[in-house]
């Protein structure tokens, strides 16, 4: 906790440093500056540190001693004695393994060097497993201990479960891991059996013929999973708990790439299989699969403990278990506690010290130390340095620098008690900026934890010249750079003095601070310190790059780089190279302001890109042109002109810049010159026009065009007309005609009597098959019929059986028969009749079936061959006699006869059986109408043999000489014989007799004997195992009790008793089993269960053997007790080994009490509690729980080893209750409930609030409490402002209600409950109308505030107040558009429905006083803005209005004005005519009646009176595309006519 503070402080430190600098580089204020620049930071922590001497450090070689010094002067009188230890704890190198391979291989499983796994040395060889049967290795068989770790590089090829390794011992799994696309699973057995597996999902991250690294740490109970290392958050893929700890008793055998059942067979390769007897840890992991160490800056040769396998990520002294959160306290120290390394002064934490060795003298004490620091990844900008002592400082300190690795160490500034020591004044002066001088140091520093600051700037007394123009002075911006520092001490403070222990004289450092940034010119203000070398991340807003930010981006180099400044960021300009360069680059002549950074540009686009060129690449190259209008940036702007020689005058390939045109030949067209005009084709090169004409005829061609295609020459035909020039029709059809849509008509062909389609195009003859005539070929000849997709088919009558003379039917083709004959053609029989060939005739003669016989009694028979249908066995060509082997033939049997089934072994070979009575021909001894009975004293033979066999009974042993017609089996006389002839004895008797017949029974002791029966010859009984004598009544030799209940007759002593097998249930119980003796040689037993030497149990037991069970209770919890089995026959007694279990542990016992830290903050609770004893078991774990009162947000407990803990996450200003639990295995022990209430905290989740509108100068405002108030609501403030742009206006506060809202109300006192909740609402008043209002609410509790997000809201509507005149402009003569423009909000008021068009004045040129009205035109909706205003007079003056209206009210515009155009006049009548003399006509005429304009000018014109033609008729013509002309008929303009005409 005290680093924690520490490291908090030191945060706080760099701020004031930070503000220093910035306050030494700014002579304006900071708000000013325009350069970026990245924040102060330690750039010397964890870098690599060295000292001279090498062993200068103490604990090395071995561990030493020195005396501990505090602040206290008195300190140094005493030696309070310290050790220094520096070797590591645990393990410092990397443990030995087994190597799984390449020992145990099947000759299945090839070697290969091809395919091997990443990074893999030279001539390392992978191992491919094929999907064979019995493919797997056998590597001798390690012992499983509590720790190990498996790591494989795996290349699976085969999808579905595969097993990777199985380890079995007696047919039973202890460890097995498979994998699959999907998951990794884990099989383990502990003392309790095989458990239930463990499944990882590994989706995505185990893939098919990719290479993976599969990593599996055991420890204890914990189980870690890698794949590929460590996760990109330096953590494991996935940690699973176990049941328990893996137990691995036997050797075993182990088997890879299959399980020991033969199944998960493992497809694919596998590489450097190792077996590790303890669990690596995570740093280790990760070497094994990159080959690198994961380099640690506090002794990185220290290695974690199995149990803590994983570096803390914040302090590297630190080991922490997989899984466990970062801010977890269950760590254990990686190093020594009593260790001071060399890293630790610079390690970021002020609560760790490098101790020196011990000076043995004054004069090594002079001779000193020299500390180096490199800071390894680039050069930075260093302004301070803190030396934080632990020991008495150094009289005198030298700080070095490089500037880059490859200078010499420059000095850098000296500090010493008495410079002169240094050959220099104290506090000496600074003449230039990189000027260096000795600052003295005090004369009494304190005893212990002095410090020692440098300021690159204004060190000690002095300022550094120029450090208030930081950015203008190069010779300091170079003076704080460094790549290297380093430190020299000499002397020391106190020590030298004789009454000093020895032990006091060496140099101990806290740490070693050098606060600096990176080197970004000005253009970033991150920097990235964790790359090799540094990297600034140049703002977007400069356009630089570099590792520096050090250079303009390629394209933004229209002014020189410079660096940025406190005052302007001097960012990079960009060249205008239109998109079409990758770089530019800076040229001073063109430049028409070369000093000034914001005006003018020498930017020069280089290598301009599609087919550009020019300064900025905005001019086309030749061949190239840009489009109009087209953009110029465009990657394709400028685009080739693709000239078309062949089309082009003089074979021009140049075009027009703009647009692209070719030059082209007179019959050329298109943009490139490559297409003929329309009317010509054949664009050939020699052709001076180019193109040939098409000359197509129109009456074949579409609409009469007379274009062609531009390359054959093809017109456009009709859809029926063919020909280049489309002069004739196509094949099948016929008479071309202009008049005809589609050119020609088809020659419709008949398709079946026509030899094609295709017709004669004059004359329309189709070409017709023989067989056809007419026209289109659509009828048949005579003597043919049915014109149909076949042709005409020929009639084909039969002469003989058709009429003489006749002819098939022209349609049908049906033919005339003769009487009995049908068919179309006469050429087969009727139903009922059969034909019958007679030379070049034929007959049909009738059928004469046997309906008896046929089928369904069928008359009709086959008209071929006179066959009737017969039924099944029936044959005859009349169906009337059965077929061999059937008789009786009825016509009521539907199968008509019926099989003889003649006994084959009983009937003469080559019969056949009477076909009316059935009956078979039968062997010798054979009788029945089938033969399939044999006679008396005879019976069948057995299997497939023929005929019968005599019975041959025994004379004496049978009754008779008659046997059973089917076995064979005679009559036996007496009881005791058996067999099938009576010549055997029966079970239970021996000795048959032939003369008597008879045998003798066998009499065994059935206590002695398996069974009553006896050997058939010699009547020797069968004995039991223990049992002798040839009637089984005696025991054997060291055997009693002859028992004709016991199986092995006689009892023994029982042997090999095993002992009991225990299952541990409880801390109080263990459930005992036995089994009986491998050999019981008894019938019954008697079991005595002893424990700890004592009987506890006894039972009996008798054949067949069962298991025993005893359940022992009452014990005590985490004992152990040793049992054994004693076995006791008739006969005598054996004892069992004996065995030991220990019962589980049991609750914990003790006062386990609970409390919390105060103070407490608003979302964590730190609580501690006792520690107990593990007199009933370890304690395993503390169980924190949580339960929140008033919330239904959950917290979430702890659980772990520690005695304490912090509880995050909580929710503000709320009640907890906490308890703890103490947990063995066997359960756990409560503590008694804590209440703590968090503290405070600003409230969150503040909804915007509810606004209505009330009227068109007021809103009510309306919110509800922060939904997470945190604690006590006091205050609310709402805040409002006008959202109206361009006049947005800024936020102002509206209104404030106070108050106390408590979120617990029940539990405040009564005095806080007396006080009121804040105001949640309010009407805000004096508002414009028709106005859109945004609102916020602020809430206040005790700890901070927080703000509702915006809401908006308009104000009622209200009439509208303004509306500007319409716009009237002329449109025609007759109409007149009037247009007008939408009011601004605050001028409408609200939202506009409708707006009416009104005229109110019309003036003519010839009145001077306007007729005034009023008129409403069209009310136009609220999008339309215009109106045409139809109907009106030429010339004329109109006046109009527009009302605007929403709502409320309306508002009527000032009027506008607008003429129309002028037109023709009207109405003028005819001159009035006068003749003064025969040469003199004197015209006067009226103005027209409407002048419809300005005053007009008159034309007077005459015309010959032979012009006019009063009685002609008048035609008129059919207009064409021109400037008003029509075309006449040419009939209508006969030779020497005059026409007039008019429109």
């Amino acid at each position: 906790m005290n680093c924690l503070a520490l490291s908090m402080g030191f945060g706080f430190l760099f701020q004031v440093i930070e503000t220093l600098i910035f306050g030494y580089f700014a002579s304006i204020s900071l708000a000013d500056s325009r350069g970026l620049f990245p924040r102060l930071e330690n750039v010397g922590a964890f870098k690599n540190v060295s000292v001279v001497p090498s062993q200068a450090t103490c604990g090395l070689p071995e561990r030493s001693t020195f005396c501990h010094s505090s602040a206290t002067a008195e300190s140094i009188q005493f030696c309070a004695q310290r050790l220094c230890i520096q070797d590591c704890p645990y393990r410092s190198s990397a443990p030995t393994y087994a190597a799984l391979f390449p020992a145990g291989l099947r000759s299945c499983i090839t070697a290969d060097k091809n395919d091997v796994r990443p990074r893999s040395p030279s001539n390392s060889t992978s191992f491919i497993f094929g999907n064979r049967k019995n493919c797997f290795s056998s590597p001798p068989s390690p012992r499983l201990a509590a720790s190990f770790t498996l790591a494989v590089w795996l290349k699976p090829e085969q999808a579905g479960v595969m097993c990777v390794i199985e380890k079995t011992v007696d047919g039973q799994i202890v460890f097995k891991l498979t994998i699959s696309e999907k998951e990794t699973m884990l099989y383990y057995r502990t003392v309790n059996g095989l458990q239930p597996p463990i499944k990882v999902m590994t989706l995505e991250r185990i893939l098919l013929k990719k290479w993976i690294h599969l990593s599996v740490q055991v420890h204890q109970t914990k189980v870690n999973f890698f794949i590929n290392g460590l996760e990109e958050d330096n953590t494991v893929f996935d940690t699973r708990t176990l049941s328990g700890s893996i137990i691995d008793l036997a050797s075993g055998s182990i088997q890879i790439g299959q399980s020991l059942n033969g199944f998960e067979q493992f497809v694919g390769r596998m590489q450097d299989f190792r077996f590790y007897s303890v669990a690596l840890t995570n740093r280790e992991i990760q070497e094994v699969f990159s080959g690198d160490l994961q380099r640690l800056h506090i002794q990185s040769h220290c290695r974690c403990p199995g149990s803590h396998p994983r570096i803390h990520p914040w302090l590297q002294r630190f080991c922490i278990p997989n899984a466990a959160e970062d801010t977890t306290y269950d760590r254990v120290l990686r190093l020594n506690s009593e260790a001071h390394p060399l890293s630790f002064v610079n390690d970021n934490d002020i609560g760790t010290s490098w101790v020196s060795h011990v000076f043995t003298n004054i004069t090594q004490m002079n001779q000193g130390v020299t500390i180096s620091i490199d800071l390894e990844n680039g050069q930075y900008q260093v302004f301070y340095i803190i030396i934080q002592f632990f020991s008495p400082q150094p009289t005198a300190i030298k700080i070095q620098r490089k500037k880059n690795d490859n200078l010499d160490w420059e000095d850098w500034q000296y500090f010493a008690k008495n410079c002169s020591a240094f050959g220099m004044k104290n506090n000496g002066n600074l003449e230039n900026p990189d000027s260096v001088n000795c600052l003295q140091l005090p004369n009494f520093p304190p005893y212990s934890h002095g410090n020692v600051t440098f300021s690159t700037l204004a060190p000690g007394p002095n300022y550094r010249p120029g450090y208030n123009d930081f950015y203008n002075t190069p010779s300091l911006q170079e003076f704080v750079k460094a790549t290297q520092i380093r430190f020299h001490f000499q002397g020391q403070y106190y020590t030298s003095e004789p009454s000093v222990d020895l032990r006091h004289r060496y140099y101990a450092v806290d740490e070693i601070t050098i606060s600096g940034r990176c080197q970004c010119h000005g253009h970033a203000d991150v920097c990235d310190t964790t790359s090799q070398p540094y990297r600034c991340l140049c703002s977007q807003e400069s356009f630089t790059e570099g590792l520096h930010c050090d250079r303009c981006l390629p394209l933004y180099n229209d002014k020189p780089f410079r660096h940025g400044d406190q005052v302007h960021a001097f960012n990079c300009k960009p060249c205008r190279c239109n998109s079409h360069a990758r770089s530019c680059h800076y040229d001073i002549s063109i430049d028409p302001f070369p000093l000034d950074h914001l005006r003018g540009g020498g930017g020069v686009c280089d290598d301009c890109e599609h087919n550009t060129t020019g300064r900025h690449c905005e001019l086309c190259k030749d061949y190239s042109f840009r489009q109009v209008g087209a953009d110029p940036s465009a990657i394709d702007v400028c685009k080739p002109c693709d000239c078309d020689k062949v089309g082009t005058r003089n074979s021009s390939l140049l075009c027009d810049q703009i647009g692209g045109q070719c030059n082209c030949k007179r019959h050329v067209s298109g943009r490139q010159c490559n297409q003929c005009q329309n009317g010509f084709y054949n664009l050939q090169e020699l052709d001076p026009d180019g193109c040939s004409p098409c000359n197509c005829n129109t009456s074949g061609t579409v609409d009469g065009d007379i274009t062609c295609h531009q390359n054959s020459g093809q017109c456009k035909c009709k859809a029926n007309v063919i020909g280049l020039r489309c002069d004739h029709c196509n094949f099948g059809f016929k008479f071309l005609r202009s008049l005809n849509d589609d050119g020609c008509e088809p020659c419709q062909c008949n398709l079946h009597g026509s030899v094609n389609k295709f017709c004669n195009p004059l004359s329309g003859q189709c070409e017709c098959k023989k067989e056809a005539r007419g026209l289109q070929c659509d009828t048949c000849r005579e003597n043919f019929y049915g014109l149909d997709v076949t042709d005409c088919k020929a009639c084909d009558c039969n002469t003989a059986g058709s009429v003489t003379g006749t002819d098939c039917d022209s349609k049908t083709g049906q033919c005339l028969c003769r009487p009995n004959v049908g068919g179309r053609q006469c050429n087969e029989c009727l139903d009922g009749y059969f034909y019958l060939q007679q030379n070049d005739s034929f007959l049909c003669l009738p059928c004469n079936c046997d309906e008896t016989g046929t089928e369904n009694g069928s008359l009709l028979c086959n008209k071929s061959t006179g066959q009737c249908p017969c039924k099944s066995g029936v044959t005859g060509r009349h169906c009337n006699q059965c077929e061999p082997h059937r008789y009786n033939l009825t016509i009521s049997d539907i199968q008509g006869c019926q099989m003889c089934e003649c006994d084959s072994l009983g009937t003469l070979p080559g019969t056949v059986c009477d076909p009316v009575t059935g009956q078979c021909p039968c062997l010798p001894n054979r009788q029945g109408r089938r033969c399939n009975h044999c006679q008396p004293g005879f019976y069948i033979a057995p299997g497939n043999d023929t005929g019968c066999l005599p019975c041959s009974c025994h004379a004496t042993g049978a009754v008779n000489p008659i046997c059973d017609s089917l076995t064979g089996q005679c009559t036996c006389h007496d009881a005791s014989i058996t067999g099938k002839t009576c010549d055997q004895c029966k079970d239970h008797y021996f000795g048959f007799d032939p003369q008597t017949g008879r045998c003798q029974p066998c009499n065994c002791h059935l206590s002695g004997a398996l069974n009553e029966t006896c050997h058939l010859v010699t009547g020797q009984c069968f004995c039991k195992q223990f049992v002798t004598g040839s009637k089984c009544d005696t025991c054997v030799p060291k055997a009693s009790h002859l028992d004709v209940n016991n199986l092995l007759g006689c009892s023994k002593t029982p042997s090999q008793q095993p002992p009991p097998r225990g299952q541990v249930q409880s801390s109080s119980a263990i459930n005992l089993s036995w089994s009986p003796p491998d050999s019981p040689n008894a019938h019954r037993l008697t079991y005595s269960l002893f424990r700890d030497g004592f009987e506890i149990y006894t039972t009996e037991d008798q054949y067949p053997y069962s298991v025993q069970y005893f359940s022992d209770t009452a014990l005590s919890p985490y004992t152990s007790y040793s049992y054994y089995i004693e076995t006791t026959s008739v006969h005598g007694s054996t004892r069992s080994a004996a065995v030991t279990y220990r019962t589980k542990p049991g609750v914990p016992e003790g006062n386990l009490n609970l409390s919390y830290v105060i103070p407490v903050s608003s979302d964590s609770v730190t609580l501690s509690w006792t520690a107990l004893s593990n007199r009933s078991g370890p304690i395993e774990k503390y169980i924190l729980s949580c339960t929140p009162l008033g919330t239904t947000q959950p917290c979430a407990p702890y659980e772990g080893n520690g005695t304490s803990a912090a509880i995050w996450n909580l929710v503000p200003f709320t009640k907890y209750r906490f308890s703890v639990q103490a947990c063995t295995s066997g359960g756990c022990l409560h503590s008694l409930p804590v209440m703590v209430t968090t503290a405070q905290a600003p409230p969150k989740r503040l909804s915007p609030p509810e606004v209505q509108k009330i009227s068109s100068t007021e809103l009510h405002v309306e919110w509800s409490p922060p939904t997470e108030p945190n604690g006590i609501i006091i205050r609310y403030e709402l805040y409002m402002k006008r959202l109206r742009p361009p006049e947005e206006t800024e936020e102002i506060r509206v209104f404030q209600s106070s108050g106390w809202l408590s979120p617990h109300p029940f539990a405040e006192s009564a005095n806080e409950n007396a006080l009121k909740s804040p105001q949640t609402m309010t009407t805000v008043t004096g508002l414009e109308p028709y106005t859109e209002y945004g609102f916020r609410v602020l809430a206040v509790n005790m700890a901070g505030s927080v703000s509702s997000a915006w809401v908006s809201e308009k104000t009622g509507e209200a009439a509208p107040m303004f509306m500007k005149p319409p716009s009237v402009f002329p449109l025609s003569s007759y109409s007149l558009n009037v247009s007008w423009e939408r009011p601004a909000d605050n001028d409408t008021r609200g939202e506009v429905l409708e707006y009416n068009i009104n005229m109110i004045s019309e003036e003519s040129p010839q009145q001077s006083i306007p007729v005034v009205f009023s008129k409403l035109l069209y009310t136009a909706n609220p999008q339309e803005q215009s109106y045409v205003v139809q109907g009106l007079k030429p010339y004329r003056i109109y006046k109009f209005t527009i009302s605007l209206c929403n709502s409320v009210g309306c508002v009527t515009s000032a009027s506008g004005a607008g003429r129309t155009l002028a037109a023709a006049p009207t109405q003028l009548r005819p001159p009035l005519v006068e003749g003064i003399n025969s040469t003199t006509i004197q015209l006067r005429w009226f103005p027209p009646d409407e002048l419809n304009g300005p005053s007009p000018v008159y034309q007077l014109e005459r015309r010959e009176s032979s012009l006019p033609a009063p009685m002609a008729t008048m035609m008129k013509g059919v207009r064409f595309t021109g400037n008003g002309y029509y075309r006449f008929p040419s009939s209508t303009h006969p030779i020497n006519t005059d026409f007039t005409g008019k429109c």
